[in-house]
């Protein structure tokens, strides 16, 4: 195809024309879809976690604990909570950059940080979560057999959660590399 044809292609598109109205409605953060649904997950996690919270020191003898096991389980709920703000912010100011190569590679930065941060706050939620009701518990072989599944099972998981983050971050290089053609 010759330029020119590209450029009588071009004009000949017209765009879905949009009020100003409608487009600061888009920019709302109430009306983003995204946020909304962060926003809704957070709520959902809050509201989980907590009740857990108040829950756990009577239905998985917490007060039988010491303090710092209650600490730590404590502290590797706040993880996955803070971890949702986080996720929430990062989506509310995603990009800005002078042109679309700038605005990629810091998105890619970000990313990159992003994705560093769920997988630790997986590994910490499980972990804490697995040592306050592992902790005190005498094990028998089927017990460390159940114990092992579930560390196989955690594993798994963060292993899928590390392949999902590399797909992600690997697309988003590919398209910077692309850019710079």
């Amino acid at each position: 195809m010759e330029i020119d044809d590209l450029k009588s292609d071009w004009n000949t598109v017209r765009p879905i024309l949009k009020t100003d109205e409608s487009l600061l409605l888009l920019l709302q953060e109430n009306r983003h879809p995204v946020l909304k649904s962060i926003r809704r997950q957070i709520i959902f996690e809050v509201t989980a976690w907590g009740f857990f919270l108040v829950v756990y020191f009577s239905m998985f003898d917490g007060e039988s604990k010491p303090i710092w096991v209650n600490l730590v389980v404590v502290l590797s709920l706040l993880v996955p909570i803070l971890h949702s703000f986080y996720g929430y912010f990062y989506n509310k100011y995603l990009t800005d950059g002078t042109d679309i190569v700038t605005s990629l590679s810091k998105l890619y930065r970000k990313m990159k940080s992003y994705a560093f941060f769920s997988i630790i706050a997986r590994l910490v939620f499980v972990g804490g979560l697995l040592f306050f009701f592992t902790y005190n518990i005498h094990f028998t072989i089927i017990k460390y057999f159940y114990l092992s599944l579930t560390v196989i099972f955690c594993m798994g998981q963060l292993y899928f959660l590390f392949i999902v983050w590399t797909k992600r971050l690997k697309q988003i290089k590919e398209l910077i590399d692309n850019f710079k053609v």
